[in-house]
């Protein structure tokens, strides 16, 4: 067991249990207190970009996922029948995860919950519904309702993971700013064997529901995702009806056997916490920010909540960095989940237009998009989530020369798409996936020129010594387009955080000083 005191975490969905399961990837202890038992039902969440596919690889449950999810490359967006637009990801070349994973939700927590179980730094509580808290200087208390009584339990830093309804957030009596869209939502889940290809088909106009959009998403088990929008008038209980929903599966997927495995209604909220810390309490995920989920930017975004998150608490709790690294979330973090307001609020605007000139300009794109492929671009029926660009991070380097100099390389704050390398480790030739390197330290990446160049970069390069671990490696494929001689420095989280045309060796402790905020 680690020396280090537990870190607290409400809520045992995916977000806590990626919280958690992160945080003893770093050797820290964490206790999770859930208000039930049980996991949740129905798909709900579904989409998974790399990016968190990557996340829950490295902390153990990535295998399960893929073996069970759907990958797909491709999302189709129609007006009627005809297809008007398609988005196009790169299908997964070998050892490259998918671009977009699809798994029901409900197995996201179950493999997440296979690895908790057998990890002996979480310790996970269930039917402790958290009352009260209170924090000093010292530390943070929570009090917990449970089936044995009240019960305490106090750290040093608390992780709010408690979803929509927060409890934490209505504890601290924070305010939730934004919106809430009027259209209402039909969600269904149906299990049944559909002669379609099993990707994601967005629908303007379907003959069978005029006027109105329908989302088809599959789903592992025979299982699909349909989503219709039926208005903001709509008496969502007559809508639910037996009679009214066979109508409108019949009408959609026509003479199949089907059965209906989970249905839910909904309107869609979009909601922004001011700060995410608040003293040693941090909100992630549903609990500090809520977006519209086409484009698939609610349970990615909290999965780069955590992984922001975590790597800074890991560098102060092991005295690695000052707690004021951790103030470096609310600014990275906050301006990612704004541009997630912004980017699903446009896509609103599009889909459910609320005046008559946005309903005017959709019909508009749509009907020219038919045979006016430029305007193609204009249909947004959601644009897919990336990792956001930390471009105005504090814990960003300026560069060693002009911009202008680094055209078509990655930019800073960026995180790196993973991509096959070839590295020079132990005296000879090696083949890693990037995805490999990141995700447990710092880690230098040198665009060696030979073996002879990248055997002298092994030999000058010394490590910073102390807790902040470190790898500088030497690249000989790659890199491209990085020059030969030039050098990059990835954060644990795998976000760009310095580049340089040339690099001292001796410069690496250094800069890894500057972005913990050791130095200035």
């Amino acid at each position: 067991m680690s020396d280090l005191p537990p870190v607290l975490i409400v809520g045992a969905g995916p977000t806590g249990m990626t919280a958690a399961l992160d945080l003893a990837h770093y050797g820290i202890p964490s206790i999770i207190l859930d208000e039930d038992n049980h996991l949740s039902d129905g798909s709900r969440g579904i989409a998974y970009h790399w990016s968190a596919l990557a996340v829950w690889e490295k902390l153990g449950a990535g295998e399960a996922m893929l073996a069970k999810g759907i990958a797909w490359s491709r999302r189709h967006t129609y007006f009627g029948t005809r297809e008007v637009y398609t988005q196009n990801f790169a299908p997964p070349a070998p050892g490259a995860l998918p671009s977009f994973l699809n798994l029901q939700q409900y197995y996201v927590e179950r493999f997440l919950l296979d690895r908790i179980e057998a990890e002996p730094l979480i310790d996970l509580h269930w039917n402790h519904r958290v009352t009260a808290a209170s924090q000093t200087p010292e530390g943070i208390t929570l009090e917990a309702a449970t089936t044995d009584g009240p019960r305490q339990f106090s750290a040093r830093y608390v992780l709010a993971c408690d979803g929509a309804r927060s409890t934490l957030r209505k504890l601290l009596s924070l305010d939730f700013p934004g919106r809430t869209f009027e259209d209402r939502f039909l969600i269904c889940d149906i299990r049944a064997d559909l002669d379609t290809p099993r990707e994601p088909r967005f629908f303007f106009n379907h003959p069978t529901h005029p006027g109105s959009t329908v989302l088809i998403h599959p789903q592992p088990d025979s299982v699909w995702r349909i989503d219709w929008q039926i208005g903001a008038g709509a008496d969502s209980e007559a809508e639910r009806s037996p009679e009214r929903m066979d109508a409108r599966i019949r009408a959609f997927i026509g003479d199949v056997p089907y059965k209906i495995v989970w249905l839910s209604d909904y309107r869609f909220h979009q909601r922004l916490l001011a700060r995410f810390r608040h003293g040693n309490i941090f909100f992630l995920g549903d609990s500090a920010h809520l977006v519209a989920p086409f484009g698939a930017r609610g349970m990615n975004s909290a999965v780069q909540d955590v992984e922001n998150l975590v790597w800074k608490l890991a560098l102060v709790l092991n005295g690695a960095a000052p707690d004021g690294l951790l103030d470096t979330y609310q600014a990275e973090r906050w301006a990612a989940q704004a541009e997630n307001q912004r980017v699903t609020i446009e896509t609103m605007k599009f889909m459910a237009p609320s005046t008559r000139w946005q309903r005017l300009r959709r019909e508009l794109i749509l009907r020219l998009s038919i045979f006016y492929p430029p305007a193609r671009k204009w249909v947004n029926s959601g644009r897919m989530s990336i990792p956001f660009v930390y471009g105005d991070s504090p814990l960003t380097l300026p560069d060693d020369g002009p911009v202008a100099a680094w055209k078509d390389a990655p930019v800073l704050g960026a995180k790196l798409a993973d991509r096959p390398l070839t590295i020079w480790q132990d005296g000879g030739r090696t083949s890693v996936r990037l995805r490999r390197l990141t995700g447990s330290g710092f880690v230098v990446l040198y665009a060696a020129r030979d073996e002879a160049d990248a055997e002298r970069f092994v030999r000058e390069a010394p490590l910073p010594e102390g807790p902040v671990p470190c790898q500088a490696i030497p690249v000989l494929e790659g890199l491209a387009p990085l020059p030969a001689g030039s050098a990059i420095l990835l954060r644990p989280d795998g976000h760009l955080a310095a580049r340089r045309k040339s690099l001292d060796p001796g410069q690496i402790a250094e800069m890894i000083e500057r972005i913990c905020l050791l130095s200035h």
